[in-house]
Parts: C-alpha cells; structure tokens; sequence
C-alpha cells in the first residue's frame, strides 16, 4: 500500500514538474513571439536608414554595383552590407507583413536570451522573467522592433556571447574553460563585425573575464582565448568588407570617418570620430552621463524616449564601487589597530563563525556566483565607458539595454554579500533580494517606453514600387544624380540597371572621388545617354523647377553648361503610403 501511495506521488510530482518545464517553454517563446506581433501593430518601417542605404548597400552587393554607381548612398555605400543582405530579401520576396514579423521574431531572440542570463545568475524563473520582460519593453528596444537599423539584431549574437561567457565561469577549473571563451569572443566578435558600431559592447564582453578569480596568468589565458576569439568573429562577418575598402579606398574603417592617425582614405574628408558630439566632454560630465537622458532623452539619440534600466544599473554599480572601497578601507584600518578589532562587510562574528571546513564549502559553492556577478558588472562597465568615449549614440549601446536588468540582480546580489555574516541585518538583506530585484524590474517595466517608433507607414501589398520614367526608358546609359538631400538610395534599385546613380557628394567632392564621377559620366557620354537629377518633391510651374543651385552642382561634378529641358513626376510607393519624385533631364542650352 504505502509503495503504491509512493509511486502515485512521484508519478504526480513529476506530471506536475513537466508541465512546469512545458509552460516555461511557452512562456519563452511569448518573447519572439510578441515581438512579432508587436512588429505588425505598429506598423511597416521606412526609417531614413533604410530608405537612404540598408536596403541599396544590399542590392549593391549582390548586384555588383560596388564599381558602378558613385556613393549613391553617399557615405553610408561603404558600410559592410552583409547584416542588410537577409533584410533585403526578405523585402523582395515576401509580404511586408512577413517580413516585419519575421525581423520581430528574431528581434524576440534578445529577451529570451536575457531570460536564460538571469536564470543561471540567480536560479529563479521568476526573476528571470522578470528581468526579461524590463528588456523586452526597454524604450530603445520596443522602438526598433520590425526595424531594420540592426543594433537589436546584432544584440542577439552579443547576449548569447555573455550566456557563453557564464557557462565558460562554470567550467572554471574543468575542461572545456578556455575554448568557450574563445567562442564567446567569437560570438560577439561576429556580431559587432555585422555592425561595428557595436564593438564597445563585444570588447566589454571579452574584457570582463579579468574580473573572474583566479591567478593572473590563469586571468590573462581567459583573456587571450576570448580576444582571439572575438579577432576571428570580426574577420568572419567583416574582414572580406575592410579588405575591399582598402583595395579600394585604402583604409579598411572608412565609412567611420576616423582615421585614428593610421588610416586616412583620400575619397573620405575632414577624419572624425562617429559620435557626432553627443559624447561627455570631460571625465566630470562623463559621470553623470548615463543619467542625462532620462530628463534629455536627445542628449544621446535622435528620438524621444523614457528608460530607466541603464540608468538604474548605472548608479547601482556606483553604489557598489563605493561599498567595495569603504570595505577596503575598513580592514585596512582594523589591520592597523590591532587592539580594536571592527566587524568589517565580508567578516563575520565570533558567536557565528562557522568551522573551518563549513566555511570553505560556503565559499566553494558561492564562488562560481561571485565570479558571474562580477563579470556582468565589469562587462557593463568596460562597454559602458568605451560607448560614451567613441559614440555616444543610444542606438548603439541597446545590447547594454537589454542586459542592463541582469546586472542590476548582479549588483544588489553583490551588495547583500557586502552585509557582515554576523551582523543582525544580514538575515534581512538575504530576504530582501527577490523583493528589491522585482520592484527594481517593476519600476522599469513601468517608466519605460518609445517616445515614437522612428518612421512608420501602414503596410502596403508591396514593400517599395516605381515605375521608370519615360524619360529614362531610353535602352541607354544614363547618369542619375540626386539633389536635395533626402533619402534616395531605395530608389535606385527600383530602375533600369543601366542608370548610373551618383548620390548627393556635395560634401565629399574630394579629387579622388571626381575621377570616379569623372569616369561615370564618361561612361554616360560614350553610350550616348544623359544627365539627369532625381528629387524628392514635385516641382513648380511647367515642371522645370529643380533645387536651387542644381546647374551648379552638375558644373561642380564636371558637367558644365547644362540645365533643365523636361521633368516627370513618379510617386515612390513605400507601404500604402508614397512620395512624389521627380526625375529631370538636362541638357546643354
């Protein structure tokens, strides 16, 4: 009877822990599966970004139009289009719908990464969700979803280095330690060469490893393994694309703008650093910085929005930098008054010291948690610090984003190992972890959102739709140059492959890049065709109205004399939505 009665509550409990392992699987697929629904409601994207050079640099790639068409995406036609290559595709040969869902769902992927990084950090499904949905509702990332600008889809191969990362300080003094960081770096090193604007966060997630224990060769092998790692993911993803831009434009960074004293391309003018002037100053504003945006939101980014997970992480990290040296400074002065001996954070008291051998068991089973906190807050740091020095843009730094409610639970884990054993208050802070890590979570869920969701359109049945102007419908080469200044580079894909499109290069009219505008209209004159501009706007009386200035700047790209003799209106589809464009021909008078 009783082996019966036995048997039946084992068959119970485990139906029950099953159908708990089932409604977690289901709770993590909510992640890229409300990602993909929320891409559908808030609509289809038409970012400048796209509209100006994600979608062209692809086409460029895959068409070979890298030797034929002069900066048609002006400066931006010399990103690496590998990331913008599946985008691409999916606009072309799917439904609008599909393919914001599609990009929403793995988009998804970064919560549910953020969700496993919690679990191995505290072992709680609970928090872990917790910190899950903070991400998954980040203003910066809510803002992207169904976006195609990648900073959050370069997120997922970075979280899942940082997942790799902990599974390496797992396997710590086993087998198996140093290839997973190696491969943790290469994770990362990967998704940063997809977008280089990412690279902070790669280099946080390799530099972290110093702060994991150990001897300092046993730390510098952790870092090697991981640096190597993370050299040969960025060869991977773009190491083909740095060698293409110093074949042909000798420097291997040059769509940065910063030639950082090595490099200096002679078709990129005035060298610069990306961040544009968003950054701090000085190491006083740079400490306040991460704060600015949550009363400034445009103090880092182009959009308005309200999050308050990296702040918060921010300052908690202080509070711990602080604790942690107020320690150091308390056992030095006990060491040195040897008669008075204080309790110190980290010493426990007479009366509840436990034996020796309970005691190495404590710190044996803690350290493996210890060292995981630390990495996450040395990675937040690192990454943190190297973002505002080169960027400074929000966008850049969403990975930091999403995983800012992971260290936020490694922080206050850290600050409740700092109470004194004995003290009477360590009870009380042991059980006032879950308690603060969920209000903390809470508070982010609450305050954070979107100010907007960059540019948006209602879906269309087709992604973009042009028809080619009769004008240009001549069976010859003709030169397309654009003037006026707004997004183009979607344009060009939609006509005859035998238009030359020469983007708006006002501002890089170096000498190298007249030879290359030089040899594109001599190509246009040899097969007979013409010079024509293309324009967003419809233009004034008898249609021959173009942008001020236009006869000049033809004049300024070496074709003198000419001025408008015929212009056609075509409306540019994007969605359901559309844009008048207008395309004139010029001649010599």
């Amino acid at each position: 009877m009783y082996r019966r009665a036995s048997a039946a509550t084992r068959g119970l409990l485990g139906a029950a822990g099953a159908h708990a392992v089932g409604l977690r699987r289901l709770l993590l697929l909510a992640f890229p599966v409300g990602c993909a629904l929320a891409a559908l409601a808030i609509g289809q994207d038409a970012n400048y970004d796209l509209l100006n050079y994600h979608y062209y640099i692809a086409y460029a790639f895959l068409h070979d139009r890298l030797g034929v068409d002069v900066f048609a995406a002006q400066l931006q036609s010399l990103i690496n289009p590998l990331l913008d290559v599946p985008i691409y595709l999916l606009i072309n040969h799917s439904p609008p719908r599909l393919e914001a869902a599609t990009i929403g769902a793995f988009q998804g992927v970064g919560p549910l990464l953020v969700v496993l990084v919690a679990h191995r950090l505290a072992r709680s499904w609970v928090l872990a969700f917790a910190a899950g949905v903070a991400a998954a509702v980040a203003g910066g990332f809510a803002a992207q979803l169904g976006n195609s600008m990648g900073d959050t889809i370069v997120a997922v191969p970075l979280l899942a280095a940082v997942l790799l990362a902990l599974q390496a300080i797992d396997r710590r003094g086993c087998g198996g330690e140093l290839w997973r960081w190696a491969a943790a770096g290469a994770i990362a090193g990967a998704g940063a060469g997809l977008k280089l604007s990412e690279l902070p966060v790669a280099v946080g997630v390799v530099a972290g490893a110093l702060a994991v224990g150990g001897g300092v060769r046993e730390r510098v092998r952790r870092l090697g393994s991981g640096a190597l790692g993370g050299v040969a993911g960025v060869l991977v993803t773009s190491g083909y694309w740095s060698w293409y831009l110093w074949v042909h434009y000798r420097d291997p960074i040059a769509f940065t703008q910063a030639s950082f004293g090595i490099f200096h391309s002679p078709n990129v003018p005035k060298p610069r650093l990306a961040g544009g002037g968003y950054g701090p100053k000085s190491l006083l504003q740079g400490l306040d910085f991460p704060l600015r945006w949550i009363v400034h939101p445009l103090a880092v980014g182009e959009i308005p929005f309200r999050e308050l997970s990296l702040p918060l992480a921010y300052v908690l990290a202080a509070v711990l930098v602080l604790a942690v040296a107020t320690r150091a400074l308390l056992r030095t002065v006990a060491r040195r008054r040897p008669g008075r001996r204080a309790l110190v954070a980290g010493e426990p008291s007479g009366a509840g010291t436990p034996s020796a051998g309970d005691e190495t068991s404590v710190r044996a089973a803690g350290a493996r948690d210890a060292d995981a906190d630390r990495y996450l807050v040395a990675t937040f740091g690192v990454s943190l610090a190297l973002w505002m020095r080169v960027f400074s843009i929000y966008r850049y730094v969403l990975p930091l984003e999403m995983l800012s409610p992971v260290v936020i639970l490694a922080v206050v884990r850290r600050l409740v190992a700092l109470v004194p054993d004995g003290s009477r208050w360590a009870p009380r802070a042991a059980r006032s972890l879950v308690p603060a890590v969920l209000l903390a979570c809470a508070l982010c869920v609450v305050t954070e959102s979107p100010g907007n969701y960059w540019l948006r359109v209602p879906f269309g049945s087709t992604y973009f739709s042009l028809r080619t102007p009769p004008l240009l419908d001549n069976a010859k080469v003709d030169a397309l140059v654009e003037v006026g200044g707004q997004p183009m580079g979607f344009l060009f894909p939609q006509l005859p492959s035998r238009v030359v499109a020469i983007g708006g290069i006002g501002n890089l009219l170096t000498p190298a890049n007249r030879v290359l505008v030089h040899r594109a209209l001599a190509r246009v004159r040899h097969d007979g065709g013409t010079v024509d501009v293309v324009f967003v706007d419809v233009p004034a009386r008898h249609g021959l109205a173009t942008p001020k200035g236009t006869s000049r700047y033809l004049a300024r790209l070496g074709a003198p004399g000419l001025v408008a003799r015929a212009c056609e209106v075509e409306a540019a589809h994007i969605g359901a939505g559309f844009e008048p464009v207008t395309f004139c021909r010029f001649a010599p008078r």
